[in-house]
């Protein structure tokens, strides 16, 4: 009786370590696919970040450069213009000192004329703000 009992409880053990065994097996097999679609799925959202970072970084680059492109222009534009009014003044200049050499009466009139208006607008001025 002690046989059977020492063999029943061998083989209960055995059943036991088998069962632990399978389920030990089958966690293992389990955490090795939970692993697996962790790191495919770190991968599959490394690539997307990847790809959007350069995506920006090119559409930085294309805004960069349609800036640089613009600021191009308007300075291009600017020194042009600066550059006609700067003739123009100089001609506007000559002009007015060929005129005062050949009518000095005329131009001294002409400024005391343009003296006396100021000073009615600026004393208009200061009586609407009294």
């Amino acid at each position: 009786m002690a046989d059977t009992i020492e063999k029943g409880l061998a083989e209960g053990a055995e059943t036991a370590r088998e069962a632990v065994d399978g389920a030990v097996s089958s966690a293992r097999d389990r955490f090795q696919r939970l692993t697996s679609d962790v790191q495919n799925r770190y991968q599959r959202v490394s690539e997307d970040v990847k790809r959007g970072a350069e995506r920006a970084s090119k559409e930085i680059r294309r805004g960069t450069e349609r800036a640089r492109e613009r600021y191009s222009e308007v300075a291009d534009s600017a020194r042009e213009r600066y550059s006609q009014v700067r003739e123009r003044t100089g001609d506007l200049t000559r002009d007015v000192t060929h005129y005062v050499r050949d009518n000095p009466g005329r131009s001294v009139l002409i400024a005391a004329g343009v003296g006396f208006l100021v000073g009615l607008l600026v004393r208009a001025g200061r009586r609407d703000d009294e």
